[in-house]
Order: C-alpha cells, then structure tokens, then sequence
C-alpha cells in the first residue's frame, strides 16, 4: 500500500508544469588595476572600477558578481590595497579568481598572503583555498578554479590534476544541480593568440565529457570577447577587459550573465539558455 501510494505521489508531482527561473550575475574581468595612492585623485584602472561598482550596485537584477582574474597589474600590496577599497562598496556577494598578473612568490604577493588579505575584507573568499565553489542560485553552484602559477607569473596557465579531482567531485556531488564555472585561462582560445593559450586542457575536457550539468565555463586573460558553444553544449564565455591595458573593442566593458531554466519539483533544471549582454561603462 505505501509503496502504491508513493508511485501515484511521484506520477502527481511528475506531470506539473515547469516553472521558468532566472539566475543574473556579472563578470569583470582584466581589471588590471594601477594605484594612484593619493586619498583624493584616481587612475584611470581606479575609475574603470569605481563606475563598474556603482553600475552593479544600481541593477537589482544582479545576484552576485565574479571577477575572473588580472585584478591588478602587478602584484603588489599598494595595488591589492586599492581594489579592495573599491570593490568592498559592492552590496552583492562577490568572488576573485587568480590570474597571471595577481599573486606569485617570486617578485610578488605569495597566494597565501593575497588570500588572507582579501578574507579580511570579503568573508565569502576562501582564507586558505585559491580554488572553491558557492551557492550561485536555488539549483546551481559556482566553482572558482584557479590555473595560475604559484612561483613565477606566466602567460599560461595550467589546471592541475589535483585540481581536476576536487572539481569531479562536485560535479558527481551535485549532478543534478548546474554549475558555473569561473577562472582565467580558458579551455577553447577566443582567437588565434597562442601565446596566452592554457596547457594540457585534454584531461579537463575529459572530465567535462563524464558529467553533463556544467552550463557555462566564464574566463578573461586574452582580453577578448567571444562566445563559444561546444558539442557537450557548455558555453565558453571569454570576457572583454575592463581595465586601462585592454584592447580598444573591450575597454570599460564588463558582462551581465542570464542563464534561463525550467524546474519542476523532483526534475532536474532543463531546457537551459544563457545570454551574455556587455555594459559599457
């Protein structure tokens, strides 16, 4: 009997209709950030970040916000000083991803200590962990994957197998939610820049084939836009640059993402469309 009525409980809950959601976010990417360090007069990197704060702030649509990396042009105390002033005027959650240009121990600001420097001002950013995932949404985790050099900054970045296994363990983990992943180097180059092309991408998109709820990989490094849908239909969104060394077709730019979904009780998210619009500020 009880088995019975669980079956007519699943049939009743299998045949309501979808509900459609929404989950809104930003990127900014290569803000390549450069210090005044004067209280009153700001660089040009300094504005670029100060309007893109205030741009996010005043869209209520926005639910957190991902900075994919390059936060500043060179890895020094006084620089990672400056953005964090700006960037904790932020009334969402935000992330930091590690690029080339950030942290490194030889001639810079070792990982550990950006890291802990950070925490003090932004609880949600790992104090220990350069690589982790959050709560983006109601069905969806975003997962911050760092593929920078520890030692030396280097135009090539690198996921490391360790990195790979913690990674396939949240996407078995949490199969039936979506995941968003956010980091540097992009697996598919956006142009024909070979020089900043990331190594030994093979065993990640071998990772990628085991599992199917990876919706969108988000990436900057090559400072250039383009949007790329692979055979697996995971979207590859390569962020403009928002700072003062970007190319001209991408300065003063960030991103708003829009990933549109059905749910119904007990189904997985289904029938998933992802739009990119740029905000020119």
């Amino acid at each position: 009997m009880k088995k019975f009525i669980y079956i007519l409980f699943i049939m009743f809950f299998s045949v309501l209709p979808a509900a459609a959601k929404s989950i809104e976010f930003a990127i900014v990417s290569d803000s390549h950030l450069v210090p005044s360090n004067h209280p009153t007069m700001f660089t040009a990197s300094e504005k670029n970040l100060i309007f893109t704060v205030d741009s996010i702030n005043r869209n209520k649509n926005v639910k957190f916000v991902v900075f994919l990396g390059d936060c500043i042009d060179k890895s020094r105390m006084d620089s990672l000083q400056s953005f964090m002033n700006i960037v904790q005027n932020l009334n969402k959650p935000y992330y930091m991803v590690f690029g080339n240009h950030d942290s490194y121990s030889v001639g810079g600001v070792p990982k550990e200590e950006f890291m802990e420097f950070v925490h003090q001002y932004n609880r949600r950013q790992p104090k220990k962990d350069s690589s982790f995932y959050f709560k983006a949404g109601a069905n969806a985790y975003g997962l911050v994957a760092d593929g920078s050099s520890y030692v030396v900054p280097g135009r090539h970045g690198r996921y490391l197998p360790e990195l790979l296994t913690e990674i396939e363990k949240l996407l078995k983990h949490k199969k039936n939610d979506m995941i968003f992943i956010f980091q540097h180097f992009p697996l598919i180059p956006p142009n024909d820049n070979v020089s900043h092309n990331t190594l030994d991408v093979e065993p990640y998109f071998a990772l990628l084939e085991k599992y199917h709820n990876v919706v969108l990989i988000a990436s900057g490094h090559f400072h250039h836009k383009n949007l790329i849908v692979d055979k697996n239909g995971i979207y590859h969104i390569s962020a403009p640059a928002l700072g003062a060394r970007a190319s001209s077709d991408g300065s003063g730019c960030y991103e708003i993402i829009t990933v549109d979904y059905d749910k119904s009780i007990f189904s997985k998210p289904r029938n998933i469309k992802v739009q990119v619009k740029d905000v020119q500020i």
